[in-house]
């Protein structure tokens, strides 16, 4: 054991004196997204972060646990992508990239916002928000706002003109909408996004993503 600790400390004092970094390990990213569907679309845009002008060209990939489901998107930063198999959906993450600007796995927009558990009951004819002590009764129709953990607003929207959908908007303009015909119940959290009550349905998921330069 002491020859051991001795042969750690050489090994750290010879990357110290060559200059290196004694850097951890990769860890893999967890599963962000959790859907309980028998279909997914994935559609929205891509925005850089300054003037939230559009940006073409950058990659958005759907990895799950079986494929990765890639596109580009168009001239005015739109994309859409199509996962038909439910069983992919019970882990996947959401990824977009491109050569200028910095990788986002989406759940890094939560992150820094809620520090806590957001809960939501989506029915055809209203929403209900659950939020630390904050609880949001939601009509058709209704946009209201949440003061987070950290003191940033959250804005919520209930919409019910096609499907009843619940849009999730974040300070910096990442934002997410939920849509699935007979409803849903939604838990996001700091590192995952998990809905349930779909598993006979096609949900529709819209996602803003702003990205940052390197």
């Amino acid at each position: 054991m002491q020859r051991l600790r001795v042969m750690k400390r050489l090994g750290y004092g010879l990357a110290a004196g060559l200059g290196l970094m004694m850097a951890p390990w990769p860890q893999a990213a967890g599963a962000q997204f959790s859907v309980a569907a028998s279909a997914l679309t994935v559609r929205g845009r891509v925005v850089e972060s300054q003037a939230k002008r559009p940006l073409a060209n950058a990659q958005v990939n759907v990895r799950t646990k079986y494929n990765d489901y890639k596109t580009l998107t168009d001239a005015e930063g739109y994309y859409a992508i199509q996962v038909p198999d439910g069983r992919e959906l019970r882990e996947f993450e959401l990824i977009f990239s491109h050569p200028d600007y910095r990788e986002k796995y989406f759940h890094t927009a939560f992150q820094p916002v809620l520090r806590d558990s957001l809960t939501a009951t989506v029915e055809p004819a209203r929403a209900l928000v659950k939020y630390r002590k904050n609880k949001l009764e939601l009509p058709c129709g209704d946009r209201k706002a949440l003061i987070t953990k950290g003191g940033d607003t959250l804005s919520c929207a209930f919409g019910c003109e096609r499907a009843p959908s619940l849009t999730v908007r974040l300070p910096v303009g990442n934002e997410m909408s939920v849509a699935a015909a007979s409803g849903f119940s939604l838990k996001i959290t700091d590192e995952k996004v998990e809905l349930r009550g779909a598993e006979n349905q096609a949900v529709a998921l819209q996602v803003t993503a702003v990205m940052f330069r390197r």
